[in-house]
């Protein structure tokens, strides 16, 4: 017969001062790396954007922030309007946005709390249940606060959309448990179902991602409340509202997503196509669950460019083992869904949640971040079967041997955060981590480069030398570490570096023009029009132009020659014909009309006035985004200033 459990399991509550305690320590392991910088996509999204750098929230503010150029191809206005009421407070300052992120993650930790308190009774099963759902409610919830790799999520200051996605996500859990419940017992629900709705909006303002609740919720009815009306017979209902919109998303997908993604267009920009992303998710799905099961902070490298697309299900043979690997924890949990049905929601819970980001999407192949709810998963498992191992023991030991492994993550959290702290602490740890990774390399020679300051006699100087011939020389490098000893080799007056150029020119020349190998050339260009760097103009100007031979099709191509050929070389008709010869295609991007106009202006042309006009007038009448629209503005002021000269007689 078991032993009744201690009395002080049983306080009034004791859980809930264990659950703020755990919110206490997260933010204690969280604080070190509040003081860290910006890094990666914050660098193009939030450094470099001004859509969100507003003073007041004005409705002209307000409309500019909302269509912002950087929130996604649905819209992520509710992120934008996070980002921007951090500006009007705080400024751009890393910190405020970085605690902003933390107070979220500990909202978010207490929906955790308040789904497993709804989630436990349902699918434990003893008679000790009732004494310890609160407390492994609590448990659960730290586990996955202070789980460390959500570090790279919660002081990733743009990550704050995956976050505010996630709180959409666990309160549309969270309430429509609640509607079932009182579903289930025959009182009124109508209303919190309305609140699960709502919550689904508000995560879908901050990422499309929160779709992703709908699965979730398909997958507590299966394993958990089977679709039961009050009187226990299928509520069929429940039925035609689940197979509505999964039949809908299956059309969505069929006719929009998939016709798109098997297009050659859509992966023009990446180094894999679609089947080959595929069969990468799941050697990728592999390494998250060891990163989740196994959390060593050298094992979590932020970035994962180093991982090559297989080229075939047994090409590498480890591809075919970690589909196999999948599918028998799949199955296993299949067979077992009614004895273990909360391990079993956690399993299918993970691949849910990963079911957008490991689609035929051409997104990246691996990023921490896409575990941020997906981690969700194996703790609730991970609950079940601790449950199962310890519900013989007393409360107190059991409760031991569960917050074990909290305090543990603790630990492992608060080091990890501290590593995000500083950020050449940061960039020296993942170099080391992931030295196959051209990225975190190039990263640790951009932060030497900038401490030696110019300074070619200092130690840094040297060791971001070094740091860039490695990255550059690593296998699927970009050409940025290229251009970054082109850069080195040419400033202060220094010979032409011309091997250094050779080298930069045939990688960018074989490689795909994706985002780095854009920003690269685009660095040298900016070097020489600067007058920092010692690049002759004939070499700058045969490479562009094969550049834009190439790559025809790329605006940015254009705008960049006509710039270094109006700017370096001084031909002012030759780079206005450049853009206008773009122009005869068809409608170009508007910031090809932009940099026309502004060329325009600029040449003293006051006959082309009708030009300028006309493609201003026809900028009025696009989607443009904020930044666009104010150039736009400025430049029909400008205009309107110029007097227009007599035409030749």
């Amino acid at each position: 017969m078991n032993r009744p459990l201690p009395a002080w399991t049983r306080k009034p509550g004791l859980a809930m001062w264990s659950l703020a305690t755990l919110l206490a320590a997260t933010a204690l392991a969280y604080w070190p790396g509040l003081r860290g910088g910006f890094i990666f996509d914050d660098l193009p999204n939030l450094v470099l954007s001004q859509a969100w750098k507003i003073g007041s929230f004005t409705p002209t503010n307000i409309q500019r922030v909302l269509q912002s150029d950087i929130s996604g191809e649905l819209g992520r206005p509710l992120a934008m309007l996070s980002f921007a009421a951090n500006h009007i407070w705080t400024g751009p300052d890393p910190f405020a946005l970085k605690l902003t992120n933390l107070f979220m993650h500990l909202t978010n930790g207490v929906l955790v709390y308040f789904l497993c308190r709804q989630l436990l009774p349902l699918t434990l099963h003893g008679d000790r249940v009732a004494g310890r759902v609160e407390l492994t409610s609590a448990l659960v919830a730290g586990a996955w606060l202070l789980h460390p790799l959500q570090v790279s999520t919660v002081l990733y200051s743009v990550q704050r959309m995956e976050i505010g996605a996630a709180t959409g996500v666990l309160g549309c859990v969270v309430m429509y448990l609640v509607a079932r419940r009182h579903h289930l017992e025959g009182r009124p629900c109508l209303g919190w179902f309305g609140l699960a709705g709502l919550f689904l909006l508000t995560g879908l303002g901050f990422k499309e991602s929160a779709v992703v609740a709908l699965p979730v919720l398909l997958l507590v009815e299966f394993f958990v409340l089977g679709f039961r009306n009050p009187n226990g017979r299928t509520s069929r209902a429940l039925l035609i509202f689940h197979s509505a919109w999964l039949g809908a998303a299956l059309l969505v997908f069929s006719i929009f997503v998939l016709p798109g993604a098997l297009q050659p267009v859509e992966y023009a920009h990446r180094d894999f196509g679609v089947m080959q992303r595929l069969l990468s998710q799941g050697p990728v799905l592999t390494m998250y669950l060891s990163q989740i099961l196994f959390p060593l902070p050298e094992t979590m490298l932020f970035y994962y460019d180093q991982i090559e697309a297989p080229a075939g299900l047994f090409s590498p043979p480890r591809t075919a083992l970690s589909f196999l690997v999948l599918m028998a924890v799949m199955s296993l949990a299949l067979v077992l869904r009614r004895r273990w049905p909360l391990a079993n929601l956690g399993v299918f819970w993970f691949f849910a949640c990963h079911s957008l980001t490991s689609n035929v999407i051409p997104l990246e192949l691996a990023f921490e971040h896409r575990n941020y709810l997906a981690l969700l998963g194996p703790i609730l498992a991970g609950s079940e079967i601790l449950y199962r191992l310890t519900r013989r023991l007393h409360g107190d030991a059991a409760f031991t041997i569960g917050a074990a492994p909290v305090l543990a993550l603790f630990g492992l959290c608060l080091i990890q955060a501290s590593t995000w702290g500083d950020p050449f602490r940061l960039t020296a740890a993942l170099a080391g981590r992931n030295p196959a990774s051209p990225r975190a390399n190039y990263d640790l020679g951009t932060r030497l480069y900038q401490i030696a300051r110019g300074d070619t006699s200092s130690p840094q100087w040297s060791l971001a030398r070094r740091q860039f011939e490695l990255a550059a020389n690593l296998p699927g490098a970009s050409a940025l570490a290229d251009q970054a000893l082109v850069v080195m080799d040419s400033e202060g007056g220094s010979a032409f570096p011309e091997s250094r150029w050779r080298a930069l020119e045939a990688k960018l020349l074989s490689s795909r023009l994706d985002a780095d190998n854009l920003s690269a050339l685009h660095g040298v260009v900016a070097c020489r029009l600067a007058s920092r760097c010692n690049i002759p103009d004939a070499a700058a100007i045969a490479l562009l132009q094969r550049m834009q031979e190439r790559h025809p099709e790329v605006s940015t191509l254009a705008i960049i020659r006509a710039n270094f050929t109006w700017n370096a070389i001084g031909d002012e008709e030759a780079a206005i014909a450049i853009l206008r010869e773009w122009r005869r295609r068809g409608e170009s991007p508007h910031e090809v009309d932009l940099a026309l106009v502004e060329f325009l202006l600029a040449s003293k042309l006051h006959h082309e006035k009708s030009e300028a006009t006309s493609i201003l007038a026809n900028l009025g009448g696009r989607d443009l985004p904020p930044e666009a629209r104010d150039k736009v503005r400025e430049l029909q002021a400008r205009l309107e200033a110029v007097p227009r000269e007599p035409e030749p007689q």
